[in-house]
């Protein structure tokens, strides 16, 4: 089986577009007319003109290796598919050229939502070993320096969880970091929650503090805990975020990064701006 995968969602800080290394340019026929946002057309014009601007001013930009990239298709072979809580899974793929012996560094592991009525997803969840998919990206325009703000309060739910997540793990793991991450997530029931034991090994750190808010479920899930993690049993409502950004006394140095449904997103950023925050990011 060969799936194309049009559009994948990720985060990164690397640009394909370098002094030394101009954008390649995709065929016409990669768009595929489904007004996907963002089109892989959209994203090229995007990145030439960055490209072009850093080659007028002379800027040199070292490139990382990637297995993925924004503007054309790599082929990865699925390598493992399990599940990750009630409602996800994880599927890791490799790049295809690499040997296994550099497994490590040329792998993808990718957290996913399996929706009963969804043809892409129960695709994604009946793939078995060495199925091939061909995947491009990552798209967004979301960079983070280290220390650029005192604290970074987290606020997502269900799958939301996958973009906040890594920029978390990165900050935690860098022994020159000292940001503080303030993690709240909801989920319908703790038994959906996929990440538990990752999010259980950052609060072994001392500046990761992790809260979950269970909408659902509550009298079945009462009695149950994540050791190191908060559990709430109640949605994330305006007055239980209120009161996470009113705890925090530096809202000009706190970043707010955002992830869920388009209501949610909205709603959190407009409790934000209401508590005199403006370093908001939102992922949509």
């Amino acid at each position: 089986m060969t799936t194309r995968v049009s559009t994948l969602k990720m985060i990164s800080n690397e640009n394909e577009d370098i002094f030394d290394n101009r954008p390649k340019t995709p065929p016409k026929e990669s768009c595929c007319g489904s007004g996907c946002n963002p089109c892989i057309l959209d994203v090229y014009e995007k990145l030439l003109k960055q490209w072009e601007e850093r080659k007028k001013n002379n800027i040199l930009i070292e490139r990382k290796k990637n297995v993925i990239s924004p503007t054309s298709l790599n082929t990865f072979v699925v390598s493992d598919n399990y599940k990750a809580s009630k409602d996800y899974i994880f599927l890791w793929l490799e790049y295809k050229a690499y040997t296994p012996i550099s497994w490590s560094e040329t792998s993808l592991m990718l957290l996913i939502k399996v929706y009963p009525s969804g043809r892409f997803s129960q695709l994604l969840n009946n793939a078995k070993k060495n199925d091939e998919f061909e995947i491009r990206g990552p798209y967004g325009d979301f960079i983070y320096n280290i220390n650029s703000f005192h604290e970074i309060i987290m606020f997502s739910i269900g799958s939301g969880i996958t973009a906040v997540y890594p920029i978390a793990k990165v900050i935690v793991e860098n022994e020159e970091e000292e940001t503080k991450i303030n993690f709240i997530a909801g989920f319908q029931s703790i038994s959906c929650v996929p990440l538990k034991k990752e999010l259980q090994n950052l609060a072994d750190y001392w500046n990761f503090v992790c809260t979950l808010h269970i909408s659902e479920d509550l009298v079945s899930d009462t009695n149950q805990s994540i050791h190191g993690i908060n559990i709430e049993n109640e949605r994330l409502s305006k007055q239980s975020v209120y009161n996470y950004l009113q705890r925090n006394q530096k809202p000009n140095t706190t970043l707010i990064l955002i992830c869920g449904t388009d209501e949610f997103n909205h709603s959190i950023e407009q409790w934000s701006r209401e508590n005199n925050y403006s370093h908001i990011h939102v992922f949509r």
